[in-house]
């Protein structure tokens, strides 16, 4: 994904995120309940993005101190290596994505194994729909 590509999806993440039709992925936990954006998968090649939620039930703090109370990803799936790699995120003062951004972080992270039961499984199950069968 070249520079200018990632920042349009990043920028599209912090306009769109409350907005967007999140699907809960399970329950989650006591610390946040993890969401995907079906609609928000997009083809990068032989690969497929999509967006992820974290809607943390406590708030948390950016490590400059910054409350937020909701994190979107947007991660790159490799369908048939089952690896997964962060392309950007935003954390939101809100929850669900909604209120100001109080970080945004454009980077592309190293690959990463899938771990199957793991909730990485569940996004990559998500994003990577028929063609991870």
């Amino acid at each position: 994904m070249n520079r200018w590509s990632s920042l349009a999806l990043a920028l599209a993440l912090c306009s769109g995120a409350a907005s967007a039709e999140w699907t809960a992925l399970g329950g989650g936990d006591i610390i946040y309940v993890p969401y995907a954006d079906k609609a928000s998968i997009r083809a990068l090649g032989a690969n497929v993005s999509m967006a992820g939620l974290y809607d943390f039930r406590r708030g948390d703090l950016t490590p400059e101190g910054h409350p937020f109370l909701s994190t979107v990803v947007l991660r790159e799936y490799d369908c048939g290596g089952r690896r997964v790699r962060l392309l950007s995120y935003v954390d939101f003062a809100g929850p669900m994505g909604g209120g100001s951004a109080v970080t945004s972080v454009q980077r592309t992270g190293r690959w990463e194994q899938i771990v199957e039961g793991a909730l990485d499984d569940a996004y990559w199950q998500v994003a990577c729909g028929q063609q991870a069968r």
